[in-house]
């Protein structure tokens, strides 16, 4: 697997990823916002020599807090590890630039997600109640410290 930062040239194919098997229902046009400002990073995995995007994530880094903010697999790549590879790269770049801490919220509902999270040394700190949206439903959020 290739994990490469998102490219403008990208983004149709992150947003349709996103529209088929993402939660968050995030627009082109944030995706286009995670292209621009210079406290963000997105990266894609992809197979090594193929167009196509397996997976897509990212974060926002806060002065020493990493903040993971959407990772999608598209549904015919999940249960191949390629999350926990994408998550690893993520807390590995947030590492290199002196972050401290990383979070993020999941569906409450999310049992895999966040089975997913626990195994890489990521605790529940609490919830925030209707923060997701299509359906509406709480946030568990999650730390590690790195």
């Amino acid at each position: 697997m290739l994990i490469v930062p998102l490219e403008a040239d990208q983004v149709d194919a992150a947003a349709a990823i996103e529209a088929a098997d993402g939660d968050v229902h995030w627009s082109r046009a944030q995706f286009e916002k995670e292209l621009a400002a210079e406290f963000r990073r997105f990266f894609v995995v992809m197979e090594e020599g193929e167009p196509d995007i397996l997976a897509f994530g990212g974060y926002w880094k806060a002065g020493p807090e990493a903040q993971i903010t959407n990772l999608v697999v598209r549904k015919e790549s999940r249960c191949r590890g390629v999350a926990k590879r994408l998550i690893e790269f993520i807390l590995d770049c947030a590492r290199g630039e002196a972050c401290t801490v990383c979070t993020l919220e999941v569906r409450k509902s999310n049992a895999h997600a966040q089975s997913l999270y626990k195994s890489l040394g990521f605790n529940i700190q609490g919830t925030r109640p209707g923060l997701y949206a299509d359906p509406v439903e709480d946030a568990i959020l999650m730390e590690k410290t790195l």
